[in-house]
C-alpha cells in the first residue's frame, strides 16, 4: 500500500535484504574482535613496560640502601677508630701501665717464684739415676764379640771389612764374614769395622745409627783416659772439632764428693763448609765404682736454661752415651779395655752410604786422637806446672822488687824529714842511717837466697823439660801414628 509513494529502486528484495543485514552483523562481530584483541596486546605490552619501568626503581631504591648502610659501617669504624686513638693516647698509656704496675707489686712474690722455677735447673727431674750407669758394658761386649767375630769350629777371629795382618783368622772351607753371620743369627748389633786394637759395631735406630766400640789400649791408663773425657782445657788442646765447650752447672750434691761428679756441659762442635755447627747441651755423670773396678761415664742431652737455642749453630736435641773403662790391674798402670756405645741425631738427611764413608773414616780416626791424647796427658799436666811456676816465680821478683823500691822510698822520706841542729835529733839521725844501712844488708841477704832457689829452680826446670822433649813424640810421630791406626 506505501509502494506506491516509495521509489522501486529502494525496494529491495527480501533475500537481499536478509544477506545484507547477515554480512552487517558479521562484520561487526569481527570487528569487535579484533578491536578486543587489539586492546589485549596493548594491555600487554603497557603491563611489560611498566614492570620493567619498577624493575629500574627498585633496583635504584636496593643501590641506594647498599650506599646508605656502606655509608653507615664506614662512618661506624671511623668513629671507633677514633674512640681507641682516645683511649690509647699518652696518658691512657701511662694510666694503664701504673695500673699494671700496682697489680705487679701486689703478687711480687708469686712472680718471683714464678720466674726463678723457670730459671733454674730441675736436678731432681733431669738427674741421671743409678740404673743409668750401667756397668756390665765389657761383659756385654765380649759376649758379642763371641758370637758375630768368632768362629763356632776353630774359634778364630772372622773378617769383618778387611783383614789386619796382627790377626789370626779363620780358615775353615765354609767360613763366613762376621756381617753375614750376625744377619744369619738375627742379631741387631752388626760388625761394622776393625781397626789395630778396636772394634765397631752399629744397629739401625729412628732411621739412623748407634754405634757400639770396643777398644784394648796396652799403652794408656784408665785416669788418665777419664780425665782425656772430662778434662775440658786439655779437650779444647786434642780435640780440633771442638769449637766452645765450658761447663755451665754443676749438681750441688756431687760438688765435693771423690769420685763421682755430675755437671752440665756445653759444647759447639765444628762442622764443615756449608753446614752449620751443631751445639750440644748435655748432663755428664762419671763416677769411679772401687768395688768393681770400673770407671763410668754417662752423657745425656737435656735443656738448660744458661744455654738457649743459638741462631747461628743447629741444636742436637737426641743425643746419649755410655762409656766403660777397666784397667787390667790398677787405674794408676797402663793396660785398658773400654766399651763407647752412643747414638745422635745431627739432623741432617744424608744417604747411608755417606754416613758409613764418614763413620769409616771419622771414627776411627777420633779413637786414635783419643788415645794419644791420653798417653800425652802426664807431659800436659807436667807443662803446666812448670808454667805456674814460672809464673809464680816471675811474681815473687816483680814483688821483691817494688818492695825494695818502696824501702829506697822511704829512707829518703826519713833523711829529708829529719834536722841538723838538736842533739836529739842527730841521735835520731844515727839510728835512721843504721837502720838504713841494715834493711839493705838484709835485702841483699834475702835477694842472694832467693837468686839461689831461682836458680836451682831453674835448672831443675830445664832438666825436666829436657827429659820431657825427649820422651814426647814429635809432631810426624804423631801424624804417621794416627794414619796407621786409622
Amino acid at each position: 500500500m506505501y509502494s506506491r509513494y516509495i521509489p522501486s529502486r529502494f525496494l529491495l528484495p527480501l533475500a537481499q535484504r536478509r544477506s545484507a543485514s547477515s554480512s552487517s552483523a558479521s562484520s561487526y562481530y569481527h570487528q569487535q574482535l579484533r578491536r578486543r584483541h587489539f586492546g589485549d596486546m596493548f594491555h600487554c605490552f603497557f603491563c611489560r613496560t611498566r614492570l620493567r619501568e619498577h624493575g629500574a626503581q627498585l633496583a635504584r631504591l636496593c643501590a641506594r640502601q647498599f650506599e646508605f648502610v656502606a655509608a653507615q659501617r664506614v662512618r661506624r669504624s671511623l668513629q671507633i677508630f677514633q674512640l681507641y686513638s682516645k683511649i690509647w693516647d699518652e696518658v691512657a698509656l701511662r694510666e694503664f701501665a701504673r695500673s699494671w704496675r700496682r697489680r705487679l707489686a701486689r703478687k711480687a712474690r708469686d712472680f718471683l717464684v714464678g720466674a726463678v722455677g723457670v730459671s733454674v735447673y730441675n736436678w731432681d727431674q733431669q738427674r741421671i739415676h743409678d740404673k743409668e750407669l750401667y756397668s756390665q758394658e765389657i761383659d756385654g761386649i765380649h759376649e758379642l764379640r763371641d758370637c758375630t767375630t768368632v768362629c763356632p769350629n776353630c774359634h778364630l777371629r772372622l773378617i769383618v771389612d778387611a783383614a789386619r795382618p796382627d790377626v789370626q783368622y779363620c780358615q775353615c772351607p765354609n767360613s763366613k764374614y762376621a756381617l753375614n753371620k750376625a744377619q744369619e743369627e738375627g742379631i741387631d748389633w752388626l760388625p761394622f769395622l776393625e781397626r789395630q786394637d778396636m772394634l765397631v759395631w752399629r744397629k739401625e735406630e729412628q732411621g739412623l745409627y748407634a754405634y757400639k766400640v770396643y777398644g784394648s789400649f796396652n799403652d794408656v791408663t784408665a785416669e788418665d783416659l777419664l780425665q782425656v773425657q772430662i778434662d775440658i782445657d786439655y779437650r779444647k788442646e786434642w780435640d780440633t772439632t771442638a769449637q766452645k765447650l765450658e761447663i755451665i752447672d754443676t749438681e750441688p750434691l756431687t760438688k765435693n764428693v771423690q769420685g763421682s761428679q755430675t755437671e752440665v756441659v756445653y759444647w759447639e762442635m765444628v762442622w764443615p763448609r756449608f753446614f752449620a755447627n751443631r751445639d750440644y747441651v748435655y748432663q755428664r755423670r762419671w763416677l769411679y765404682d772401687k768395688k768393681k773396678d770400673v770407671i763410668i761415664i754417662v752423657n745425656k742431652g737435656v735443656d738448660h736454661p744458661n744455654a738457649p737455642d743459638r741462631q747461628d749453630t743447629y741444636r742436637v736435641k737426641t743425643y746419649w752415651s755410655c762409656m766403660v773403662i777397666k784397667p787390667y790391674k790398677s787405674i794408676s798402670e797402663p793396660g785398658i779395655e773400654f766399651g763407647l756405645t752412643y747414638f745422635e741425631d745431627p739432623g741432617v738427611s744424608i744417604p747411608s752410604a755417606v754416613t758409613s764413608w764418614v763413620a769409616m773414616s771419622g771414627l776411627p780416626d777420633y779413637l786414635c786422637r783419643m788415645r794419644e791424647a791420653g798417653k800425652n796427658y802426664k807431659s800436659y799436666k807436667a807443662s803446666l806446672k812448670t808454667e805456674n811456676i814460672k809464673t809464680k816465680s816471675i811474681q815473687v821478683n816483680d814483688d821483691r822488687d817494688s818492695n825494695k823500691s818502696l824501702l829506697s822510698v822511704n829512707n829518703d822520706i826519713k833523711q829529708i824529714a829529719v834536722p841538723e841542729n838538736s842533739d836529739s835529733d842527730t841521735n835520731t839521725k844515727d839510728q835512721t842511717q843504721e837502720d838504713s844501712i841494715q834493711q839493705p844488708t838484709k835485702t841483699t841477704s834475702e835477694d842472694n837466697t832467693s837468686e839461689g832457689n831461682n836458680k836451682t829452680e831453674e835448672e831443675e826446670e830445664s832438666s825436666d823439660t829436657d827429659s820431657q822433649d825427649d820422651n814426647e813424640p814429635g809432631f810426624l810421630d804423631y801424624f804417621f801414628r794416627a794414619k796407621l791406626f786409622a
